[in-house]
């Protein structure tokens, strides 16, 4: 997806934009933004944090605040899964991976269980500097994007068991700027198994949907 000179791409794609930066030979996705909730996350290897999109910021850069209380959790949950596993052979479900820190009304910070708190919060907060002007714009970008009403989304979604996946192209970020590419494309996607979907992409016409 991304060209030679970018670093930093973004995927627009249905009400989400996603950050992905090119490290050691592949792209990995550093950050997410939802235009339905006004929420944004930052990607680590062991997890992720999320806030408002305004939020973010300030709330990365305090995460050392709330690092004893997610020890804490983390020693908590360790010892839960002991007794969990000699229960029951689900304890292997991503929910009993997962540990999540509410640290307010939308802050959060969720991590995989054993995770290094002091390594988990120095990757975030690297990450998000690096990336933080490619959140920015890619918020900029993302808010001029024309999409149906998120109702009429989920609406679709109840009444015919499709989710139709709109594609609204894509952006580089080169030179310290945001460069949004338009390809609008659309997929129907139905669930075929407990793990398995169906994806029909549907021929469409390169609608700018941008303004």
């Amino acid at each position: 997806m991304m060209g030679h000179k970018a670093q930093y791409g973004v995927k627009f794609v249905g009400y989400l934009a996603t950050v992905i930066v090119r490290k050691y030979g592949r792209e990995l996705e550093y950050a997410s933004l939802d235009f339905v909730t006004g929420m944004a996350s930052v990607h680590a290897q062991w997890g992720w944090v999320s806030s408002m999109r305004l939020d973010l910021g300030p709330f990365v850069k305090n995460l050392r605040q709330h690092a004893s209380e997610l020890q804490q959790l983390l020693a908590q949950r360790a010892a839960r899964g002991i007794e969990q596993s000699a229960e029951s052979r689900l304890s292997t479900s991503i929910d009993r991976k997962m540990v999540t820190l509410s640290c307010g009304k939308s802050d959060a910070i969720c991590v995989s269980t054993g995770t290094n708190v002091n390594k988990f919060i120095r990757q975030i907060t690297k990450r998000f500097l690096e990336i933080e002007r490619v959140v920015e714009q890619a918020e900029q970008v993302g808010s001029r994007i024309k999409r149906r009403p998120y109702s009429e989304y989920i609406d679709e979604i109840a009444k015919t068991g499709i989710c139709r996946v709109e594609g609204h192209g894509f952006g580089l970020f080169v030179n310290g700027r945001l460069i949004f590419y338009p390809n609008y494309q659309v997929a129907l996607v139905r669930q075929a198994g407990e793990n398995s979907f169906e994806v029909h992409p549907l021929e469409t016409t390169n609608i700018e949907s941008h303004n």
